[in-house]
């Protein structure tokens, strides 16, 4: 059970999207004289990397030896810099003293930067008297940026490469060792600000083309900057992944020292395909991590 809101405090507004029904926002002092309890929680992710509305799984617990006789529901938040944040509501059953679930990420304004992930409210169905508790717990620091993701298609793969600052003299090439062809293919379907490729689900033998596969086997993505910069320069760029069923992927990666006419292909991202059609199975590897 959970329940998002919305906070873009830049933008002067709030939107309260709801997955299913729970109790309204919790927040406030209690009234009158009770003894005010503060949790300490503890939060975890697998997640590093994080753009707007992506979900991102997690698992929040409890303080070690603390369970309660009745559902609580505890807010947890993801929070940018700016005070824009994502809040959800998850609970927390009898006896229980975690929940795994998902929460929408905040995203960030800029190409490069960070958000919050925390637990920061608690709310007992059945109230202790005499008790006033609230919730907090360690945070995490999630990578973001400002790059949308592509919408998902149940036919296919999608890879996208953005990267920072980008314009007609700042941008990068990419080519693809496919499986089944000899020499690496240049990926051509660069729209200004991003690169493209997507791989089908459905296996076929022809494999040749710079913006669409479909073969099965290992696919290695090589990435060369176009940038002409007068010194050596780093260069960051970002992968995002977008699997048939919405699942999401994101990789940061960085081009260290590049100078100008610097040719140099440097190999980014592997992506092995198993079966067709429904059973297709695609397997990530980054190969240039940060």
């Amino acid at each position: 059970m959970k329940k998002y809101t919305y906070i873009f405090l830049s933008a002067l507004f709030a939107l309260t999207v709801i997955s299913c029904s729970t109790e309204d926002k919790f927040s406030g002092s209690p009234v009158g004289n009770v003894e005010i309890v503060t949790l300490t929680g503890t939060i975890t992710t697998t997640v590093e990397n994080a753009l707007t509305d992506q979900e991102v799984e997690f698992t929040a617990s409890l303080p070690d030896g603390k369970v309660f006789n009745d559902t609580v529901t505890v807010e947890v938040t993801t929070l940018r810099s700016d005070g824009g944040r994502v809040r959800g509501y998850y609970d927390i059953m009898p006896g229980q003293t975690s929940i795994t679930d998902k929460i929408a990420a905040v995203g960030g304004l800029v190409y490069d930067t960070t958000f919050e992930l925390s637990m920061t409210a608690i709310n007992l169905q059945t109230v202790e008297p005499g008790i006033h508790y609230l919730l907090t717990s360690n945070k995490i620091s999630i990578n973001t940026g400002n790059n949308s993701i592509p919408e998902a298609e149940s036919d296919r793969l999608k890879i996208r490469f953005v990267w920072e600052n980008p314009s007609s003299s700042n941008k990068f090439k990419c080519w693809i060792k496919k499986p089944g062809v000899a020499a690496d293919i240049e990926g051509n379907n660069f729209t200004g600000s991003a690169i493209d490729h997507v791989i089908k689900t459905v296996s076929t033998t022809s494999n040749g083309n710079g913006s669409l596969s479909s073969k099965e086997g290992e696919y290695i993505f090589k990435l060369a900057s176009d940038l002409q910069p007068v010194s050596p320069e780093n260069k960051k760029y970002r992968i995002i992944l977008v699997f048939p069923n919405g699942d999401v992927t994101v990789y940061n990666g960085r081009f260290d020292n590049l100078t100008q006419g610097n040719p140099e292909k440097k190999d980014v991202l592997k992506i092995t395909k198993v079966g067709s059609g429904d059973d297709a199975v695609f397997n990530l590897e980054n190969l240039n991590p940060l």
